[in-house]
């Protein structure tokens, strides 16, 4: 049954395979658009036809075709596997089989009659190439359909441990003019597949049709200088006057004093800005007319400047500038030493004797209104009808500490805007492990618009593109060991530093839903909103343009949501304080607590009073203020 084509006789076209993985490696891309990749799980139908997703066994679905992916085999990937093959056919030949000198010769290629030929005498020139592929009779009887067949078989199998699913088969073909005819095969056995590729065939003591040996040669020993003749001519007495040596001393001594003769007086430079140092030359007409560059005179000097020796080709490269520039690559330790500056920074204290701790996410505080009214964002617009918070937009600003590189959960959450027909909003933190086996840590905010249209803050990288709000989110598109490329990521390899995590809803912004081919779903600062392209009609700019844009603090146009992230210890800095020990002891152990079953009618009670220390001072929060 070929691709593409279901089973005739039901009309049928059932999964066969499923929760196959693609990963970077394998060349799968989607069938509607050739250059975005597809790495994560795919299934495979009755008639080949694969498309992302798991599947399910004996499922006969509708194929989508934006869904749909193919292997796309590239040249240079197919090449390396002619390579490979062709290295294996010849290693197997020299292991397998041992040539007479005779033989060596009639398969080595030669120049007679000004062109190249199989078979030669030790007389005749020997012909070498790069690479023993490239020969003669290599590119004439070797590279065929059933060569190109079975490289194309290896390829596509992804077979390892190649060499072993070769052998040289001999099979003794009839006699010819009474000597014996044997055709040396070499066969490719993989599972029941077999390639067969004639490599060579052997009359008598004489090979033809083989693969070019013309690299492969014999030393050979013998004597072809006569020593006595050689000693008569050679071994002679010669004497000569050797006139007085000059050391290395005296050439230095030498060019030192030719130098301070041909360098000229110094200029004469005016200090302008009051650095102590003269930047401003008042004799440049008098000293560049006494330069060899000017006028060729007698008591010419060495050109100082590049620039004026421009108009003359002798003296370019040899002027004091290029002299300098050259001396400065001589003297690094010299000119770079780095000085050790005293820190005077003020050393940041700590200001708050504490913090509230939540054990894990999804553990935290409910929060109402005072007299059971209404949170700000809870509010409807009696314009629109929507929640103010679509309406309006939102800012969720928190400080975090994450006491473990695989917790993950909801940070502040209104509402369930992650299941259907789902509403509110949710910043949540999730980890996954990359490729290199490292803990990754994210942030996501998800917002379900009153259109039942979920948006959150992810972006593009190359290979990777942004999902548009018609698509889906990228969840569970992309393989787990990437999908932390596409948000803002807090780093596991320090619990105890503190982030600062501001996460935002601007219903203002602009979010296109770009075509496919688009160079925009792979432009990161473009969904952060920091790209100008106001100017760009509709929404199909080139890349020139992209390239070329303005960058702005917020441009309008990208994602609705974003959120963005900075550490304790960075925003310190950038304030301009020196940082001590501000370590915590935190675990990196995810400890489960026991924790009382929730009974109806019976739910447990707290005492929630605590002391919330902000900048200046202390500010008490009183119990009915918040409800557990």
């Amino acid at each position: 049954m070929g691709y593409g084509t279901p089973d005739e006789s039901t009309g049928l076209n059932p999964i066969v395979e499923i929760n196959l993985r693609a990963n970077q490696n394998d060349g799968f891309y989607f069938q509607t658009n050739p250059e975005e990749q597809y790495i994560g799980l795919y299934h495979r139908h009755e008639d080949g036809t694969l498309m992302i997703g798991g599947g399910e066994i004996g499922v006969d679905h509708e194929l989508i075709p934006d869904e749909i992916i193919v292997r796309r085999v590239t040249y240079t990937s197919i090449q390396e596997t002619r390579e490979l093959v062709s290295d294996i056919f010849y290693k197997k030949w020299f292991v397998d089989y041992t040539l007479t000198d005779e033989e060596l010769l009639s398969l080595q290629t030669t120049i007679r009659d000004g062109k190249k030929q199989s078979g030669r005498t030790e007389d005749e020139p020997l012909v070498f190439y790069k690479k023993d592929r490239n020969t003669l009779e290599n590119r004439k009887d070797v590279v065929g359909d059933r060569f190109e067949q079975m490289c194309q078989y290896i390829f596509t199998q992804q077979i390892i441990d190649l060499e072993n699913y070769f052998q040289i088969i001999i099979d003794e073909l009839p006699p010819e003019n009474n000597q014996d005819v044997f055709q040396y095969v070499m066969r490719l056995n993989h599972d029941g597949v077999v390639f067969d590729i004639n490599v060579a065939r052997k009359v008598g003591n004489e090979f033809s049709d083989i693969l070019n040996l013309s690299q492969l040669t014999k030393p050979k020993f013998g004597n072809k200088i006569n020593v006595d003749r050689a000693r008569e001519i050679l071994d002679t007495n010669i004497f000569e006057l050797l006139p007085n040596q000059t050391t290395r001393q005296d050439q230095v001594n030498d060019f030192f004093t030719e130098f301070d003769d041909l360098i000229g007086p110094t200029p004469v430079f005016q200090d302008i800005d009051g650095d102590g140092v003269g930047e401003d030359i008042q004799n440049k007409e008098q000293d560049e007319q006494s330069r060899i560059s000017f006028e060729n005179q007698p008591n010419a000097f060495i050109t100082r400047l590049d620039e004026q020796a421009e108009g003359s080709s002798i003296n370019q490269g040899k002027t004091l500038e290029s002299m300098r520039n050259r001396l400065n690559t001589y003297l690094g330790d010299v000119d770079n030493i780095v000085e050790a500056l005293e820190d005077d920074r003020p050393e940041y204290q700590n200001i708050s004797d504490g913090f509230l701790k939540i054990r894990k996410p999804n553990q935290a505080i409910i929060i109402r209104a005072p007299g059971n009214n209404l949170l700000e964002f809870q509010k409807i617009n009696p314009d629109t009808g929507n929640p103010s918070y679509l309406d309006d937009g939102f800012t969720i600003t928190m400080w975090v500490r994450f006491v473990s590189k695989t917790s993950e959960g909801t940070l502040f959450n209104f509402g369930n805007p992650l299941e259907d027909n789902g509403k509110g909003f949710r910043l949540e933190t999730r980890t996954n492990i990359d490729g290199a086996g490292n803990y990754k840590r994210w942030i996501r905010l998800a917002v379900r618009e009153g259109s039942d249209v979920l948006r959150d803050n992810h972006w593009g990288v190359e290979n990777r593109a942004r999902r548009t709000v018609n698509q889906s989110s990228p969840i569970d598109f992309y393989a787990d060991d990437v999908i932390h490329q596409l948000y803002p990521n807090i780093p596991t390899d320090d619990l105890n530093e503190w982030y600062f995590i501001c996460a935002t809803y601007n219903p203002n912004v602009n979010e296109l839903n770009v075509g496919a081919n688009s160079p925009l779903r792979k432009s990161k600062d473009y969904w952060l909103n920091h790209l100008d392209l106001s100017y760009i009609s509709e929404n199909n700019p080139s890349q020139q343009d992209i390239d070329e844009a303005s960058f702005v603090s917020n441009s309008e146009l990208g994602a609705k949501c974003k959120v963005e992230i900075i550490s304790r210890s960075d925003l310190l800095r950038a304030r301009g304080y020196k940082i001590g020990d501000l370590s915590v002891t935190p675990t990196d152990v995810d400890e489960t607590d026991t924790i009382a079953p929730f009974e109806p009618g019976n739910p447990p009670s707290m005492n929630f009073s605590f002391l919330l220390l902000a900048v200046r001072d202390a500010v008490e929060i009183e119990e009915e203020e918040f409800q557990v």
